[in-house]
Order: C-alpha cells, then structure tokens, then sequence
C-alpha cells in the first residue's frame, strides 16, 4: 500500500474520533458546565497556546527520535488523555486534559505532516499526496461530524469522549505497515526558516482562521443563534467532509499543475465570500449551498498550502519547519474559534462574520504578493 494510502487511512480513523467530539466542546462547556462564552473563549485561547507547543516540541522530536516514533508515542498519549477525562468529568478536568490531549495530537499532526514531505519532493506529486492525505481525513469529517450531533444529543459528551479515545487507539495498528523514510542527517540546532517561508507563514495563520470557523463556530452559529438542531448542524458540517472525499483528489490534481500562488488567492477569495454571506444565511438550505461554497475554497487552499509548506522546509530540520507550519494551523484555527467567541459576545455575530471575510480576502491578496 501507498505511504498516501496508510496516512489516509489512519488520518480517517483519528479525524472520525475528533469530529465527534471536537466541535461540540465549546457547547458540552457552555451547556453542560453552564460555563459562560467569555470562558469558552479563554479556553479556545488556550487550546491554541498549548496546540502550538505541541507542534513544536513533536516538529523538534520527530527529526531526532523519528517521525513513525514520535506519532506512536503521542497518538497513544491523546487517546489516554481523553479516556482520563470521560472518567472524571468535571469541568476543571475535562478541561485540562482536552487541553493535554491537544498537545499530543498537535505532536502527532506534525510528524505525520513531515513524513509526507520525507516521502515526496515534487511539487505537483506534494499536492496530490497531501490531497489523498486530506481525502482520508475528511472522510473521517464527514462521518463523524454527521453522526456527532445525533450522538451529542442521545448519550452526552462525556461518552463521545470515549468513543473519540477508542478510534485514536485504533488508528495507532495501521501505523506497523509504515517505513520510516530516508532522509539527512538532523541538525542539532534549529535551522532558520528562509525569509520567503516566514512571510508564507505569516499568511497562511491567516488562511488557518478562517478553516478554523467550519467547526465549533458554525455548530455554535447555526445551534446556539439560528436554533437549528445539532442533529441538523452536525449534517451540515458533513457537507464539508462528504464534498472533499469525492471531488479533492481531482481538485488536487487540477491545481497541481497551476501557480501556488493564484491558486492559493482564488481559494482564499472564494472563503472569503462564502463567510462573508454567512449572516444572510437563516435556514437549512441556505446553509448547506454556501457551506458547498466554502468548502470548495477549502479544497483548493489546503493541499497547496501543505505542499508549499514541505517544499519551502529544509529536508534536515522538515520536522522543525513543519511545525511552525503546524503553529500557524493550529493557533489559527483555536483562535478562529476564540475570535467568534469574543465577537458573538461583546459585539453582535455579523461583526464576527465580516471580520472573518476580511482576513480571508487580506490572505488572498499577500498570496499573490509574497508567491508570485
């Protein structure tokens, strides 16, 4: 079997638990503990502060210890931190350990992200895996997320916890079929990223926030203000999934052959106006056309972003590289999170959503400035 293939696979096992449970975390706080916005806001913030470390300390590990032993030992870590806090369950713990299992997922995410550049040098063969690697990981989406709202409402948060620790364990078996790739010898000190990868950075913390929203922002914006079900918002986030598992691969393979630099500005255009229409939206069939909509900007940034990322690293600090890359992804898609939180609760949703737009439209223009 491909590297692409595997990776895909584990990556729908480890996405199918998260998507259970992730997207209704801020929620379970707000509902279950009755803990106010203004702290699942701080939480949020949190969580980006402890993903980033993650995506530090497991980009710095994996180009010493190896990427295939740097995923095993985290993967297995998150899926006791989320078992740990099933059982438990109060608010102070389920916190905390969410927070601890984000460390150890974020140290996973970029091994596996590092392994795929390890494996590929090409920039239209970058694109292609990535996307294949994406295909896995929203098939994963889809099914969870679809379920996850129906599962929210029946059995709690608390048991989606579990399930969502279960799945992770699962995932660690497909890893014994991977090889650990060749590659230089690592460096001892950290290796500086070039000025083009920095400022590549800078805008794709920009293009991460907005990926961040097609989450606990839409389930809260559709469940918490447009009193749709969570039945109903989970299947709408399944839009997402269901969308990137049958067209990413040929979208990949289209886009491969383009300028990094127009196709990142014409996905990120297209994000940008999907959110900006957001507070026009007042139904089910509104949401789901421009949920399509948003998605098919998702499909076009996200795997040329990664491939970007891979080929602007150093092959001996990949890992390293990767994990500022893997900052950027996850600080920006917590702080979306964060970001909302705040706008829905001081200032009124609509702000929130043109913000939102406007970071998108600002990324798409930088693209085309910095790439090009």
């Amino acid at each position: 079997m491909r590297p692409e293939d595997r990776l895909a696979i584990i990556g729908a096992l480890r996405v199918l638990g998260f998507s259970i449970t992730m997207p209704f975390a801020g929620l379970a706080l707000n509902l279950d503990f009755r803990e106010p916005l203004a702290m699942v806001s701080e939480f949020y913030a949190m969580l980006a502060a402890v993903s980033a470390l993650g995506q530090v300390v497991g980009g710095y590990v994996s180009d010493r210890a190896g990427r295939l032993r740097t995923m095993t030992v985290s993967g297995l870590l998150a899926s006791l931190g989320l078992a740990s806090a099933a059982l438990l369950w109060r608010a102070a713990a389920v916190e905390a350990l969410l927070l601890a299992q984000s460390f150890f997922s974020s140290a996973y995410s970029v091994a596996s992200m590092a392994i795929l550049g390890d494996y590929f040098s090409e920039h239209s063969s970058l694109v292609k895996a990535y996307g294949r690697f994406r295909v896995g990981s929203n098939l994963g989406w889809a099914i969870g997320i679809g379920v996850g709202g129906e599962l929210y409402a029946l059995i709690g948060f608390r048991w989606l916890l579990a399930v969502t620790s279960a799945a992770l364990a699962t995932s660690l078996a497909a890893l014994w079929g991977l090889r650990e790739p060749p590659r230089g010898e690592p460096t001892v000190a950290f290796e500086r990223p070039t000025a083009v990868m920095i400022k590549f950075l800078a805008l794709t913390f920009m293009s991460f926030i907005i990926a961040g929203l097609m989450g606990y922002p839409l389930v809260q914006y559709l469940s918490g203000f447009l009193r749709i079900s969570t039945s109903y918002s989970g299947a709408l986030l399944a839009i997402n999934g269901l969308m990137v598992v049958l067209l990413q691969d040929a979208i990949a393979k289209r886009v491969s052959a383009h300028s990094p630099a127009k196709s990142l500005a014409v996905g990120m255009a297209i994000y940008g106006l999907g959110y900006g229409l957001m507070p026009m939206i007042n139904d089910v069939a509104a949401a789901a056309i421009d949920i399509a909509l948003i998605t098919l900007g998702e499909m076009i940034v996200m795997p040329v972003s990664s491939a970007v990322a891979a080929e602007l690293s150093s092959p001996r600090s990949r890992g390293s590289h990767m994990g500022l890359y893997g900052i950027a992804n996850s600080v920006g898609r917590n702080l979306a999170s964060a970001l909302f939180a705040a706008a829905a609760y001081s200032l009124g949703i609509s702000y929130g959503w043109a913000l939102m737009a406007s970071i998108a439209m600002a990324s798409s223009v930088g693209y085309l400035a910095v790439l090009d």
